[in-house]
């Protein structure tokens, strides 16, 4: 009888953990969901700069806020001690911010809200995941939502029912979650459903978005190779080796798959800045070139200290660095900078290529999604990727060192 209830226990304990990190899962999945959402109410109603528009952005945000809210409590419970020492510690160099950079004020004022109540949340919440396959499991629930969303948009823009302007900068990023899970499922199990799916997404981005976004795929596609090179089955192997032939191929005849591309688009109406550019033989940095070269005269006159957070800002004009090196480089100063790099970089290189490869493929979607980003536009002070990304590094890399540890007790 005590066996029977202690199974129950244990059961419903179990039960208990998975709904946990469903609604985790859920809560810090669902911004996708909304932005999405919100992305295509504005655009459909041609709202986007309008009162209207601003109401429904602040409706957006409240209801990602419920969704956190509603698992605050867990996630306080878990996670209490954490969630106090990093407030503490981020308050601390917010408010030494306020009192050395007063010129940055009304940069870090800008920054303050969703730094503090969108993108440690994100990353308090997303450690606090325990079972991670439920995460990738809402992952792709939520990435075939936004899918449709964005086909209904590309569909809506080749009929000229919607105009999105010369391109999409936000539009890009959003596909680049379901991109990134139908890629990911097309190389675990060769699905063709999920490389149609790819390449649809693939052609809205480069039709509709910009270039950052398509550089991000191509750094997925290079470290999947690289992480998955390791330990593989013949049956693997054998897929790798026609994902790279398919590689080889598409870049043999790029230029050529982008001017059929441009002439299908052209025929519609649709000029893709982002297919013109690439079909350049020049790089064209719209314009970054100018914003590294001041961020980085800057570097070079603040050394120890930096310009503070937000003081890209200010010798930029108003825009931030497009770049999350020169970003915290020059927030931080070069040896505070510094270091914080590498402790990204050790986290980065730990995550992405551990023994458990599953994990790893799991964390080079968010890598791609949070961080590589940033090489190139965003800023992590207000990007909450990045920090979904950390959360769940941080937690794969905790349980992998108390794996060890318990390996070590064992023998």
């Amino acid at each position: 009888m005590l066996k029977r209830m202690n199974k129950m226990l244990i059961v419903k304990e179990s039960e208990l953990k998975v709904n946990e990190d469903k609604k985790i899962s859920t809560a810090v999945m669902s911004s996708f969901v909304i932005l999405m959402g919100q992305y295509f109410i504005l655009y459909f109603f041609n709202i986007e700069s309008t009162k209207m528009g601003e109401n429904i952005q602040l409706i957006s945000k409240a209801i990602v806020g419920l969704f956190f809210l509603r698992v605050f409590p867990t996630v306080f419970k878990k996670q209490g001690t954490l969630f106090i020492l990093m407030y503490c510690v981020f308050l601390a160099i917010f408010s030494f911010n306020y009192l050395f950079f007063q010129q940055n004020i009304v940069y870090l004022n800008d920054v303050l809200f969703k730094f503090f109540f969108i993108c440690l949340p994100c990353f308090l919440y997303s450690f606090s995941i325990n079972d991670r396959r439920i995460l990738r499991d809402i992952m792709e629930k939520c990435g075939l939502i936004v899918f449709i969303i964005g086909l209904i948009i590309g569909f809506l823009v080749f009929i000229k029912k919607i105009s999105l302007g010369s391109y999409s900068m936000s539009l890009s990023y959003y596909m680049l979650l379901p991109t990134l899970i139908f890629m990911d499922k097309f190389f675990e199990k060769f699905s063709i459903k999920s490389i149609i799916f790819s390449i649809v997404s693939l052609f809205v981005m480069l039709a509709l978005g910009s270039r950052g976004a398509i550089m991000c795929v191509g750094v997925y596609v290079i470290l999947y190779l690289l992480i998955n090179s390791r330990g593989i089955n013949a049956k693997k192997f054998l897929i790798n080796i026609v994902i790279f032939v398919l590689i080889i191929f598409i870049l043999i005849y790029l230029k050529e798959i982008f001017i059929f591309m441009n002439r299908i688009l052209n025929k519609f109406g649709i000029y893709s800045r982002s297919i013109n550019l690439f079909l350049k033989n020049e790089i064209n940095l719209s314009g970054r070139d100018v914003i590294y070269d001041e961020v980085l005269y800057q570097i070079e006159s603040n050394p120890i200290l930096g310009i503070g957070l937000g003081g890209d800002r200010l010798y930029t004009g108003g825009s931030y660095s497009h770049n999350i090196i020169l970003e915290i480089v020059s927030g931080f100063g070069v040896v505070f900078g510094t270091i914080i790099l590498i402790i990204i970089g050790i986290i980065s290189t730990k995550s992405l290529f551990s023994k458990d490869i599953e994990e790893s493929n799991l964390m080079l979607i968010w890598f791609c999604i949070g961080f590589v980003p940033l090489m190139v536009s965003g800023s992590y002070l207000i990007d909450f990727q990045l920090w979904i990304y950390l959360g769940l590094a941080v937690r794969f890399l905790k349980e992998l060192k108390g794996k060890k540890k318990i390996g070590y007790k064992g023998r």
